[in-house]
């Protein structure tokens, strides 16, 4: 479970983080979410639990940078369902999703992994780490019994072999 940073937020909308003692803007707020750290967001002088408007926030903000996060038809799908149907939407259906989407991506990261260490390791080049985890079979040993290729000779060849062996014969053979 991840660790939860407490921000207290000011008056003037600041954010202030306990843990490290400093203020924060919304990027330094991403980018501890980022690092794997839960927030949680407290007025600071009622001590009332603000996470959710701050994050909301964050992410329009994020929407004004990029202008491509939601898109237009969804925004309008939000407006449109507000109440009940809207609260299970995002309850159940959408964080469900979200969280099959990062299993499934988690797997396939995981996966390709182990087939880059595969490759590696097939190619001699794999660490020890990736050798060790993903034994490679030894290629089956050479047969003791394989002939030579022949060797290719040309046609001048072939007629100098062809024209020593008639002089040999004939020195052998009494004429």
């Amino acid at each position: 479970m991840p660790d939860t940073r407490i921000i207290k937020r000011y008056g003037n909308r600041r954010l202030y983080d306990t843990a490290s003692g400093g203020y924060l803007t919304s990027r330094d707020v991403v980018d501890i979410i980022r690092q794997g750290y839960d927030i949680r967001v407290v007025d600071s002088r009622t001590g009332e639990d603000v996470t959710k408007p701050v994050l909301v926030n964050i992410i329009l903000e994020e929407e004004k940078l990029r202008q491509n996060l939601l898109p237009v038809s969804f925004l309008l799908q939000l407006i449109r369902l507000q109440g009940e149907t809207l609260q299970d939407f995002f309850q159940n259906y959408l964080t469900a999703s979200l969280e099959a989407y990062l299993k499934t991506r988690q797997e396939f990261d995981r996966r390709f992994r182990e087939w880059l260490n595969l490759g590696a390791a097939m190619s001699g080049l794999g660490s020890p780490d990736a050798d060790a985890a993903s034994p490679v079979p030894a290629p089956p040993p050479a047969r003791l019994t394989a002939k030579r290729p022949a060797k290719r000779q040309s046609k001048r060849q072939s007629k100098d072999q062809s024209k020593r062996r008639t002089e040999r014969k004939n020195r052998r053979s009494p004429s």
